[in-house]
């Protein structure tokens, strides 16, 4: 694991689940999709998804760690 990983623990629960590819697949989402929250954050309307497939998640912690200084496209909350 890289060191920008570690520090963006969003992009390590990623990891965790498989990668991109396979939590892409799972949820039905574009690859590229996710690979986008690697870096930017996995954006809150998703928590529930990824929640689910790995239970010791909670919306405290992913709101706790998600990547400082992300901002929304414009237009999105």
């Amino acid at each position: 694991m890289t060191m920008a990983r570690m520090s963006n623990r969003h992009a390590a629960i990623l990891d965790s689940l498989g990668g991109h590819g396979k939590v892409a697949s799972v949820l039905g989402l574009k690859e590229d999709t996710v690979k986008k929250w690697a870096l930017r954050g996995i954006p809150a309307r998703h928590w529930h998804r990824v929640m689910a497939l790995k239970p010791s998640l909670t919306a405290d912690y992913l709101a706790r760690t998600k990547p400082v200084g992300v901002q929304a496209k414009k237009g999105r909350p």
